[in-house]
């Protein structure tokens, strides 16, 4: 029984170890994409729907502003995590 305690400790020290949780501060950046369809009451909401489907959750949309353009058109504008910004470590 000790050992596998132990040994779960262990593991547990090597991965935490291995995965950096010091993200540090993230920049967010604004983006705009056309998509179908128009903006409707939600057009706000739909966008990052249609962002985190796009982009992934590691886009973290958010703020997004829609904008119908035409009769089926519709212009999502979000602020999302910049992807030329890597957050700098702490003591590094």
């Amino acid at each position: 029984m000790r050992k596998s305690v132990l040994l779960s400790l262990l593991a547990l020290v090597l991965i935490s170890n291995l995965v950096d949780l010091s993200k540090g501060d993230l920049k967010f950046c604004r983006k705009e994409k056309m998509y179908h369809g128009a903006c409707g009451d939600d057009g706000g909401w739909q966008c990052v729907l249609k962002f985190l489907g796009d982009f992934g959750a590691g886009a973290m949309p958010q703020k997004c502003i829609c904008t119908t353009k035409g009769t089926s058109r519709q212009l999502c504008n979000c602020l999302v995590v910049c992807q030329d910004y890597v957050p700098a470590k702490p003591n590094a």
